[in-house]
């Protein structure tokens, strides 16, 4: 059985001795393990059901400690870390030779973050290095933004979570790839948008070509047991069931079946998507209904997840 606890010291001991411990992030709870540890490392893949495939990003305390990961940190990673770090920002690099190829899954770049949770910072500086932490839920399942949600998703194990309340921004950080003789690319979307990254950069930012794998990018992810569907018109019939559940976005139609409406604020909006979907899938219906957002550059992450949680209709 998991437990719940806000002792950031025995967390770090518990990770320097290589188990695993669930941290809280502004972004999503993490499955943390130490970074340079394989065997932890491969304790975080098992848990998950995370194919090997998949790389892990490394958080780190602070910017300074990048120069321990990354080969070389080019100008254009200066200016972002400078502008968004700590922050849900994931920054892709060419890899040093001795980091760990179960991180970068085998590929010669490594992704790294420094959060800033407060909770996070504090059990980094306590451990003293970097540690993965992918979303710490099961392989494809929703991403958890409380420790509740952790506790759920590993019901069965005898995870401990550092408990740092409700996670802030609630979507999974952004990722910029900036690797030798490439364009800088935009691998995901997050809360930080294309255009708030590009006017840091002073450059475009291209989308992915395939070359690089990056955490979050199959084509289910992030959903809920109960069948989902996204929708720009309710269909009607589906309102009158009092079978089938919804989120909205800001414009609610009366339901006869549960309903949760998070707003049209994009921050807001981000900050509550993971727990609704955990509250509306708990509760066993049969179809749960999600009404899509304004096509607009602060809602680019938010559609990112609903495109992987859901089918359209």
């Amino acid at each position: 059985m998991p437990l719940i606890t806000p002792n950031i010291d025995e967390c770090a001991a518990r990770l320097r001795a290589g188990h695993l411990v669930a941290m809280p992030t502004e972004t999503v709870y993490g499955l943390a393990a130490d970074a340079r540890q394989d065997v932890a490392i491969q304790k975080v893949f098992a848990l998950k059901g995370r194919p090997s495939s998949n790389p892990l990003i490394v958080h780190l305390q602070r910017a300074e400690q990048v120069v321990e990961w990354a080969a070389e940190v080019p100008t254009a990673a200066q200016r972002l870390m400078h502008a968004c770090w700590p922050g849900p920002l994931t920054l892709v690099l060419p890899a040093r030779d001795e980091v760990s190829r179960s991180v970068t899954a085998g590929q010669d770049s490594v992704a790294l973050r420094v959060p800033a949770h407060p909770q996070a910072q504090a059990l980094l500086t306590a451990f003293g290095g970097g540690l993965v932490a992918p979303s710490a839920n099961r392989y494809m399942s929703i991403s958890p933004t409380s420790a509740a949600h952790v506790a759920q998703q590993f019901a069965d194990s005898d995870l401990w979570i550092l408990d740092g309340g409700a996670c802030q921004v609630g979507l999974e950080s952004s990722i910029v790839s900036l690797l030798p003789g490439d364009s800088p690319r935009l691998l995901r979307r997050g809360m930080l948008s294309q255009g708030q990254l590009e006017a840091v950069l002073g450059e475009p930012l291209e989308g992915k070509d395939g070359g690089v794998r990056a955490p979050g990018q199959h084509h289910r992810h992030y959903a809920p047991s109960t069948m989902t569907l996204a929708f720009a018109q309710a269909p009607a019939e589906a309102l009158a069931s009092p079978r089938c559940g919804w989120l909205w976005c800001g414009q609610a139609q009366p339901s006869q079946g549960p309903a949760l409406n998070l707003g049209n604020e994009p921050q807001a909006y981000a900050a509550g998507l993971y727990a609704a979907l955990y509250q509306l899938d708990a509760l066993g219906l049969e179809r749960l209904y999600i009404q899509l957002p304004p096509q607009q550059d602060a809602w680019a992450a938010v559609h990112d997840r609903l495109a992987r949680a859901s089918q359209r209709i």
